[in-house]
């Protein structure tokens, strides 16, 4: 039984004011207790929230950076907190601002040239099989002249070369996300543009740029920096030359097939790293031997580190993801993702400042009045 409190008084019990008085006194203590009663339940509330904070930080499935946002694994939290994880970027990211994904860039191409698939069979199919960079390696050749250079080319890196002045934080919260164990960032990625040189550049970072065969080897001492898989284009107002591109068929199955390399590399950076794929979709044609790739080691080699998807969520995306061996992390759209993405990477950047935020916002929610 809760307790409950009586007025105490000396004086003539007969008294009508006395009489009120002793009934406004015992319900103002009544009150007052049961206010201390409930503040020390909310106290309990929040020493036990404490403590499962400074136990667990992330909670039993791992962190949800934003309420709207998707639980990211304890695992992946702590690989990224050692600089043992690698973001691979793709398409989706630079397309935030502005940039064609694969799809959209052949068909600016055609545009480009003054070209169409229409009357080219082969084309057509290819561009219905989503196989982009069939239909480019058709076009290149019925385009391209004896000993000049390839117009295909010349028109990718004129629609992928960045504008001067466009923000990119997207990119700048990836190049802090993916960082190695000494800071310094380490982010993979298949996209032709600068935009990630860019982020770094306009963030005063000092950040080297390889591509293609130049990329140092997985696990080595140079192994750090913007590293593009795929190769990259040219930007004159950051001093990079333009490299060769892995952008047709004969490209992909010199560099994954019959050189190799590229399968070599990826198979190397999945025994240092955990992988996190951002920016792609589970059927991602520009991703498709790459993907093939992971499948394939991950069957034969026991020893490859996880890899992860953050893409957003469809009716079959996940199976289509966990059919090639990736853990999907899925949100409900884009801006979810990158507004996580952003708040992952002030949790990278400063760990205990934010952990002092979130023990703020549970006090701050734990003494809030009833009610509210």
């Amino acid at each position: 039984m809760k307790p409950t409190y009586q007025g105490h008084c000396s004086t003539d019990a007969n008294d009508p004011k006395q009489a009120l008085w002793r009934h406004q006194w015992a319900d103002l203590t009544q009150r007052t207790f049961d206010g201390l009663e409930k503040g020390v339940d909310r106290l309990w509330v929040l020493c036990q929230q404490f403590r499962n904070l400074r136990e667990n930080p992330f909670g039993d499935a791992g962190m949800r950076f934003l309420e709207d946002g998707a639980d990211i694994p304890n695992e992946l939290i702590r690989a990224v907190n050692d600089g043992d994880a690698v973001f691979l970027c793709g398409a989706g990211v630079s397309r935030r601002v502005g940039l064609p994904s694969f799809e959209e860039l052949s068909e600016q191409v055609y545009q480009e040239l003054g070209e169409t698939r229409l009357n080219e069979p082969a084309e057509r199919r290819a561009f219905e099989r989503t196989e982009y960079d069939r239909a480019l390696r058709s076009l290149e050749k019925r385009t391209q002249g004896p000993g000049t250079p390839s117009r295909v080319r010349i028109a990718v890196a004129k629609l992928l070369a960045a504008r001067d002045g466009v923000a990119v934080p997207d990119h700048l919260a990836l190049l802090q996300l993916s960082r190695d164990a000494e800071g310094r960032p380490k982010l993979l990625t298949t996209n032709f543009d600068t935009l990630f040189e860019r982020a770094a550049h306009a963030a005063g970072l000092n950040v080297p740029s390889h591509a293609a065969k130049s990329i140092p080897k997985p696990g080595g001492a140079r192994d750090y920096g913007i590293l593009h898989l795929h190769g990259r284009i040219g930007d004159g107002k950051l001093g990079l030359d333009e490299t060769d591109l892995i952008l047709t068929s004969a490209d992909f199955g010199d560099a994954y097939l019959r050189d190799g390399w590229a399968s070599q590399y990826v198979e190397d950076r999945m025994r240092v790293s955990t992988l996190v794929l951002v920016g792609y979709g589970a059927e991602d044609a520009a991703l498709r031997l790459l993907l093939e790739t992971l499948d394939a080691d991950r069957q034969r080699f026991r020893d490859l580190k996880d890899i992860y998807a953050i893409e957003r969520r469809t009716d079959d995306s996940a199976s289509m993801w966990k059919a090639k061996g990736i853990k999907p992390i899925e949100f409900a759209d884009y801006p979810d993702i990158y507004a996580t993405l952003a708040e992952w990477a002030r949790f990278t950047i400063q760990p205990t400042e934010y952990g002092h935020a979130r023990v703020r916002s549970i006090l701050a929610r734990s003494v809030q009045p009833a009610g509210r």
